[in-house]
């Protein structure tokens, strides 16, 4: 270690969105934050395609400005032939805009933004040992699939079937024959998928994902040769480059998906990439990275402010973290099955990645058909008065605010221990008061409206049918 590591209450390692996010969140709450980050330059320069959901962190951090300044592209949606040959073009909802950027350059951005909060931006390397012994009261690994700490407090468990390798390169040349240039592009074949997003007017990268095992790298090719191969295995995107030259590249990158069963541990948290990776396909990474980030900004805020509350806000990370890599894991075995075997037949790339998990590690699925024989049952009532069921108790349960983890009342029953508080913006827990008073639905709603004002009428009946479902209300 070339530098002190002075005291501090919260050490960021790492020079990435996660590692900045969280910085300059802890900074703007007031925390003293120390990040070290490796030296500028040092990382590879990648090409990344934020979605607008990412707008709501830039809001949170208020630094969407700062980012516009940036002059990135700004996409309208995504172009997509999937399984097929046809065109489908997708534009973000309500005319929304995504990002499409350059890594290095939003990383160094954004770290700066943290440091100007008055985080503390050391360059240099930590070991594990290292950032283990440093004197702060909590540690955010926030290095990517580098994982220092990672890797010394914890084991990944890579994703059966789904070892992945992008190889990425960068193409020049007149203008992009395409309906909407910004678009991110992405196009199913028969050994992989690829994708394209551009970075300037005369730029694009254009990525394949492939199976390292099953494609030419296995035989020693070399990543250019089998680069330039399965881009020439695709139909549209071989097209597009036909017209452009090979200006730069192709880089290498480990694609290959992710998690960690233990993502918080003694005074450390493992944030973002270090603690699981999801696969390309989502084009969320980069959120993925900034809601991790926040979240543990939260959690070790709550851990300083309210001592007490330390295990709860640690559980609820954990938790959480799980359970967003569960989600991502289930959306691409979808996107990857509605890739419908493209022509040559079932490819191992596409038999692997589509099956359905072996062991318990898929989210069990919203029982819908429970929630709606509810509202039937509900429909069809005579006497339709609603009172709290005779197994329903409301007790304090951790919940999520901006900043802060704290405990408010949820309903829990022996089937939801961890508690809910909201479903669909109902308020359940007042839902269950107003129900105490033994009125129709109708009544019901007049009665939550009066305490805790506008409630949309679809929303309060699928609360309804949904506390029915799950017995929480029960017919006289």
């Amino acid at each position: 270690m070339s530098f002190e590591p002075l005291p501090c209450e919260v050490l960021v390692i790492g020079g990435g969105p996660a590692a900045a996010t969280a910085a300059r969140l802890l900074a703007r709450w007031g925390r003293d934050v120390t990040v070290v980050a490796r030296p500028a330059g040092t990382e590879p320069a990648l090409p990344e395609s934020l979605t607008p959901s990412c707008g709501k962190f830039f809001d949170l951090m208020e630094i969407r400005e700062e980012i516009d300044r940036l002059g990135f592209v700004r996409s309208t949606g995504h172009t997509v032939w999937w399984g097929t040959a046809d065109t489908r073009a997708e534009a973000f909802a309500g005319g929304a805009q995504g990002w499409q950027v350059s890594s290095t350059r939003l990383s160094e951005s954004m770290l700066d933004l943290a440091a100007r909060a008055g985080a503390r931006v050391t360059r240099g390397a930590l070991s594990a040992e290292e950032a283990l012994a440093w004197p702060a009261r909590y540690r955010l690994d926030c290095t990517g699939r580098a994982g220092v700490i990672a890797r010394a407090v914890a084991s990944r468990r890579y994703e059966p079937g789904h070892r992945t390798v992008a190889l990425i390169g960068t193409w020049t040349g007149p203008p992009w024959p395409l309906a909407d240039p910004s678009h991110t592009l992405l196009e199913s074949y028969v050994d992989g998928w690829a994708w394209s997003i551009p970075l300037d007017g005369a730029t694009r990268a254009i990525a394949v994902m492939v199976d390292p095992r099953v494609t030419a790298l296995s035989r020693g090719d070399g990543p250019k040769a089998t680069y330039l191969a399965e881009v020439a295995k695709t139909r549209h995107l071989k097209a597009l480059a036909a017209s452009a030259g090979l200006a730069g590249g192709p880089w290498g990158w480990d694609a290959s998906m992710y998690s960690t069963p233990e993502v918080a541990g003694d005074g450390w948290l493992l944030v973002g990439d270090a603690g699981s990776f999801v696969d390309p396909l989502s084009s969320a990474g980069v959120r993925k990275a900034m809601a991790s980030a926040w979240l543990a900004a939260v959690t070790v805020n709550t851990a300083l402010e309210t001592p007490g509350l330390a295990a709860a806000a640690f559980d609820v990370f954990s938790t959480r973290e799980a359970d967003t890599y569960r989600q991502f894991l289930a959306l691409t075995r979808r996107f990857l099955a509605d890739a419908g075997g493209p022509p040559g037949g079932a490819h191992p790339f596409w038999s692997e990645r589509s099956e359905e998990p072996v062991s318990g590690d898929a989210p069990a699925a919203p029982d819908r058909a429970r929630v709606e024989q509810a509202y039937e049952a509900l429909r069809r009532s005579v006497d339709p008065r609603l009172r709290p069921g005779p197994r329903v108790r409301v007790e304090d349960r951790p919940a999520l605010g901006e900043r802060l983890i704290t405990l408010e009342p949820h309903v829990v029953t022996d089937e939801d221990l961890e508690g809910v508080r909201f479903v669909l913006d109902i308020d359940v827990v007042a839902l269950l008061r107003a129900a105490g008073r033994g009125t129709d639905v109708p009544g019901l709603h007049a009665a939550y409206v009066e305490e805790n004002g506008p409630a949309p009428w679809p929303s309060f009946l699928t609360a309804v049918a949904t506390a029915l479902a799950r017995k929480w209300l029960i017919f006289p």
